[in-house]
């Protein structure tokens, strides 16, 4: 699929099918099209790209409580947190947030309006704080603006506790509407959009990052401004697995590799005591 700004590939592998846009943009028309589209400086224009409005999030956190239990007393980190939306809902949770956001003017709107402790990179968290670990990690509409994600996938599980589950939401590129607009579908246009994402290709690259419990968060979002007629297609569309947004979560492999280790360790001194 031929772009004004870029061609979109398909992995071959039916396993994988990843679709994936080459060339990507080079740094500086990376950081020019996210300042144009996403964080103006103030007074010089407005956003193209609204983000994820705080209804939707709390959805999104109403689900994932019903999932996962209490979710008061958590900590979160929130891998490119832009202005700090997702962690203002957390905090009415009972989460203690923390965000990495590489862009300065989000940095900066997000300590402004919430308060927001804030880092450019995972290096500089971890350079601050060493031996931080997060309960919860999540990456909203982030993954698809990733140069190599499962790299930073594979950081991130290294961030959480051992317990602990990443909850990352991405555009569904199988959706009914990314199958009918095709190139014209607003997240194959977005320049700073890398990949698209089926549920097919997520779970791999999940998967392919280390890793495991890997599960759809399915959420029949309530759309500020729908109306019952749109309410009742959006519904249909889950149903069918063709809705516009995809909600995962994961865990870290982790667990089952330490769980391994101790049956073998435990199985080899029985053979040494047996020995004896």
């Amino acid at each position: 699929m031929r772009l004004p700004h870029t061609e979109v590939w398909k992995c071959l592998n039916p396993s994988c099918a990843l679709m994936f846009a080459f060339p990507q943009l080079d740094d500086l028309a990376l950081g020019a099209a996210y300042q144009n589209f996403y964080y103006p400086a103030p007074d010089t224009g407005i956003a193209a790209y609204e983000n994820t409005p705080e209804q939707i999030l709390r959805q999104a956190f109403d689900k994932a409580e019903a999932e996962l239990g209490p979710l008061a007393g958590k900590s979160l980190l929130d891998f490119g947190c832009g202005v700090g939306a997702l962690c203002k809902v957390a905090s009415e949770y009972g989460i203690r947030a923390v965000g990495i956001e590489p862009d300065a003017n989000a940095r900066e709107k997000a300590c402004e309006s919430i308060g927001l402790r804030t880092y450019a990179s995972l290096r500089d968290l971890r350079e601050a704080h060493p031996y931080s670990k997060f309960d919860i990690v999540t990456m909203w509409d982030v993954i698809e603006h990733l140069r190599e994600p499962w790299k930073e996938l594979e950081d991130l599980s290294d961030a959480l506790q051992p317990e602990g589950w990443l909850m990352l939401s991405t555009p569904n590129a199988a959706s009914l509407r990314a199958r009918v607009e095709r190139e014209r579908w607003e997240n194959i246009v977005n320049p700073t959009h890398f990949y698209y994402f089926t549920r097919k290709s997520l779970e791999a690259a999940l998967r392919r990052a280390g890793f495991s419990d890997v599960s759809e968060l399915q959420i029949s979002i309530r759309y500020p401004g729908h109306r019952i007629v749109q309410r009742i297609v959006h519904h249909a569309l889950v149903s069918c697995r063709l809705e516009g947004q995809l909600v995962f979560l994961a865990r870290q492999r982790m667990l089952e590799t330490a769980s391994s280790v101790g049956s073998f360790v435990e199985h080899r001194e029985n053979e040494v005591h047996a020995a004896e």
